[in-house]
């Protein structure tokens, strides 16, 4: 098959265009023939050597696709070949064929294009989870939103609204923050703005936000801690800027504000102790809601950017670049 081969952590330059053997089918797992495949900031990471998890030399990357069945485990009851569906991948979506655990495969409803569905289980997974298991929005608060035109901006937007928020944007561009808008902000603000946590305080009445959904990290992290209201949240989703904030707790503690730790990972069996069978029911209820709101037309994925299989490097510096919105896309067969 072909597929894309990571030999030693040069990054994305250094993954080469290989024809490869296609992957074993271990018990509890299927076999999927991958139609698309997503590429995120983290996969940038992954393939550098600078996520926290590193799968073992040589793989294939990629962890986000949407695709067929072609074979499952006879242990594995719930697919069958032909079958639609969306899966969490370990490893491996930038090939042809991968193999996902049952656990994180997911059935795709007939009206749903395969290339959208393959921005849900971590796109939009991350998204939901963040808000709703983790960040405990409500209807009625204010959410503000970093990064609002990324690859998981978009659906912070999006489900942000559907659960009742009043959504705030920040983006680096007035062209970005137009797209963030017509995804559901009500207000857009340009991450350059001389004060922006005093202009996130006057669209407040001076409160500040109440939840705030931040991928970004570095300077707009302190901008943040400055316009969290009293008893609000911060969800750390990631480090897009490429710094690591350091928070002081003392603001923490005169505010009564928290900085929540969110690592979708940790449902997926990403973490050290794996633990997706624990997760796999409330995991299997998110995904029914989120592709039931996608079939309803509800959420809108959106991927401006989609590349075939052999020309990734386009993909990644799609990523890298910060030019692409919502999330990137690869072709995988026939691309």
């Amino acid at each position: 098959m072909k597929a894309l081969m990571c030999e030693g952590w040069n990054g994305y330059k250094g993954l080469k265009f290989v024809d490869a053997p296609p992957p074993a089918l271990p018990a509890g797992c299927v076999r999927i023939a991958v139609a698309y495949a997503t590429v995120s900031f983290g996969q940038l990471l992954v393939v550098a050597g600078k996520y926290q998890r590193k799968p073992p030399l040589p793989f294939i990357p990629g962890t986000e696709v949407s695709g067929l069945i072609l074979e499952a485990a006879p242990d594995v009851s719930d697919f069958k070949p032909g079958d639609r569906v969306a899966a969490s991948l370990d490893w491996g979506g930038y090939g042809e064929q991968a193999i996902a655990t049952a656990e994180t495969v997911w059935h795709v409803p007939d009206d749903v294009q395969l290339r959208d569905a393959a921005t849900i289980p971590l796109t939009y997974g991350t998204s939901y989870a963040a808000l709703h298991w983790r960040g405990g929005l409500t209807s009625g608060q204010t959410l503000l939103v970093h990064g609002a035109a990324g690859g998981v901006g978009l659906p912070t937007l999006e489900l942000g609204k559907l659960a009742g928020a009043r959504v705030l944007a920040v983006a680096s561009t007035n062209e970005r923050l137009e797209l963030a808008r017509a995804h559901g902000a009500d207000e857009g603000l340009l991450h350059t703005e001389p004060d922006l946590a005093q202009r996130v305080k006057e669209l407040t009445g001076g409160r500040g936000a109440d939840l705030v959904f931040d991928p970004v990290g570095g300077a707009l992290f302190d901008e943040t801690l400055r316009c969290t209201a009293p008893l609000g949240r911060i969800l750390v989703i990631g480090f897009a800027s490429g710094t690591i904030p350091q928070i002081p707790a003392n603001i923490l503690l005169v505010k009564n504000i928290e900085v929540i730790g969110f690592n979708f990972g940790l449902y997926l069996g990403w973490s050290p102790v794996d633990e997706r069978k624990r997760h796999a029911t409330k995991l299997r209820t998110m995904m029914d809601t989120l592709f039931k709101l996608a079939l309803e037309g509800r959420i809108k994925p959106t991927s401006s950017d989609c590349y075939p299989l052999r020309d990734f490097a386009s993909a990644f510096e799609a990523v890298e670049s910060r030019r692409s919105f919502g999330r990137v896309l690869i072709e995988v067969n026939g691309g």
